[in-house]
């Protein structure tokens, strides 16, 4: 049992199961516009739901640091806001030493976050100029009636000392401390109501390779010293793999793998993990080798693809059960198809596409006839007179009957994957949100 919390640690600290996130944002021509009622009648606008993090579950044991990492946008500083409930959760529960958060309201939700508390990625934006470096570390234990004055100075004082500041710049301002030092201070912040989780939003992207480390190595300090569990959300992968203990992978809102860190960075499951650790700058220049690269934009978290969330930039999509195409054919469908979509080739005579895209060879039966149909549509022997509109929709109509034939019937359309491996690098779970492993 932890001493000073008297929860039992065999358990998850923290279990999140079906945790959404939905935001509703207007849409349309006055959409944000505020007006006086009596200026104009009321004027209706569309409304649309952003799905930033959608039916996410996962457990973080006591001790450990849990990285999360993924693109910018993918859902991960909103997922580590709704924990601690600065969001409220659309659906899901989030159970805290066995109690759920989502339950609790008022005075029960504020005894509640002096355990769990949060670093924000701007060391400057999050400290008030305003105050000195003592009031901000003891403005939360102010908040939660914890010391007396001098118990709170004799506190921030020790804490300031334990994140490798001096004790004596107690009554500085921040302006007159470095971003590492900044962030020494918010870890000082959170600590001083003796938290037992802490979520780290991106708490180093904003500083030097070499304060990054500095910040790192005390921060895992800390961790030992004062049973801390972390929640490190992160999109540097070398940061989170100093770090943290297991890694989740997050993508428009899901997560898409998550197991224990070596055996995630050794044996990636999910084609977006593996292009994360590919985009990795080597440093070496003479190493050479497959490197990773996202085609594509992320889908708006308006609405996002069906199945699995990755299939529209996936490089192994698998291709729908109802052809009968070899692996080579259906590589050079999907080449195609994506090429078509994103429209990344000037248009040509349909005999130069067939031998570029399938070496003179289409795909046998119904596919081949798809295929056919789509060159036609972007082939370039085309009336000299046809204008800008028409061509655009040629291609958009090429676009829409490629996807509808072989995207839409994948298995990777229609169903959502998740799937539990056996660990090749550790004894943990390896979970992969991804239909390869059916």
């Amino acid at each position: 049992m932890d001493e000073k919390s008297g929860y039992e640690s065999e358990e998850a600290l923290l279990e999140l199961d079906g945790v959404r996130k939905y935001f509703s944002q207007e849409s349309g021509l006055l959409a944000g516009v505020q007006f006086e009622p009596s200026q104009f009648p009321p004027v209706s606008v569309d409304r649309e739901t952003v799905k930033a993090v959608d039916d996410v579950s996962l457990e973080i044991q006591p001790g450990e640091t849990l990285g999360l990492v993924g693109e910018s946008g993918c859902g991960k500083s909103t997922l580590g806001r709704t924990i601690l409930r600065l969001l409220e959760p659309t659906d899901g529960d989030i159970y805290f030493k066995g109690e759920n958060l989502a339950d609790l309201g008022g005075e029960e939700l504020r005894q509640t976050r002096s355990d769990m508390q949060m670093i924000f990625q701007d060391p400057q934006s999050s400290l008030d100029p305003r105050m000195k470096v003592g009031q901000i570390i003891e403005e939360p234990m102010r908040a939660h009636d914890m010391l007396d004055d001098e118990g709170r100075r004799a506190r921030a004082k020790e804490l300031l000392e334990k994140v490798g500041l001096d004790p004596r710049h107690y009554n500085r301002y921040p302006h007159a401390f470095s971003g590492g030092q900044r962030q020494r201070i918010n870890l000082a912040r959170a600590l001083s109501v003796d938290p037992d989780f802490v979520v780290c939003d991106e708490p180093v992207s904003a500083l030097d390779v070499s304060i990054q480390a500095q910040v790192l190595n005390t921060m895992e300090k800390l961790q030992e010293e004062f049973g801390l569990t972390y929640l490190f959300i992160a999109h540097d992968l070398s940061v989170i793999r100093h770090i943290s203990d297991r890694v989740a992978v997050m993508y428009l809102g899901h997560v898409v793998e998550l197991a224990e860190k070596e055996e995630l960075f050794e044996n990636p499951q999910h084609p977006y993990t593996r292009a994360l650790l590919e985009s990795i700058p080597v440093p070496d220049p003479r190493e050479s080798g497959p490197r990773g690269v996202l085609e594509g934009e992320v889908p708006s978290p308006v609405d996002p693809p069906s199945g699995c969330r990755f299939r529209t930039r996936c490089p192994r999509l698998i291709a729908p059960d109802a052809y009968d195409w070899s692996e080579e054919k259906w590589a050079q469908t999907r080449a195609f198809m994506r090429a078509v979509k994103r429209r990344t080739f000037e248009p040509m005579p349909a005999a130069r596409i067939e031998a570029e895209f399938f070496d003179d060879t289409l795909p046998r039966g119904e596919p081949g006839s798809v295929v056919e149909e789509a060159i036609d549509l972007v082939a370039a022997d085309r009336d000299a007179g046809e204008d800008r509109d028409d061509e655009v929709e040629r291609w958009e109509a090429a676009t829409e009957l490629l996807l509808e034939a072989f995207a839409e019937r994948s298995i990777c359309a229609r169903e959502r994957p998740a799937y539990e491996l056996e660990s090749e690098h550790g004894s943990g779970k390896h979970a992969a949100a991804c239909h390869l492993h059916r």
